[in-house]
């Protein structure tokens, strides 16, 4: 049982956390790339770097963590299946609230 609670856990509290950081680097990187569009070609990338490690470290993160807890390969497929949508809509929610 604490298997399957770490592998919800994790996609359920961090997603949240890391869409949240990942929006407020994109809104900036917007902005980078609208100041090097004026009288520029415009070489600012759409995603930020970071945002690319970040989703990286979080995915490498859960596999390190669920393979500490001893969770099988399945459990972990169905934490992170469960756990993602979850996780979504918990940010969609913080930023639906946000908006009002």
């Amino acid at each position: 049982m604490l298997r399957f609670f770490v592998t919800l856990a994790y996609p359920i509290l961090l997603i949240p956390l890391y869409l949240d950081w990942s929006r407020r680097q994109a809104e900036s990187q917007i902005d980078k790339m609208q100041r090097a569009v004026f009288n520029s070609p415009g070489t600012e990338a759409p995603v930020p770097p970071p945002v690319i490690m970040g989703g990286a470290a979080l995915l490498v993160g859960y596999w390190i963590v669920t393979k500490l807890a001893g969770a099988p390969g399945w459990l972990r497929a169905i934490g992170i299946v469960l756990g993602a949508p979850v996780g979504v809509a918990i940010f969609t929610q913080r930023q639906a609230g946000r908006e009002k």
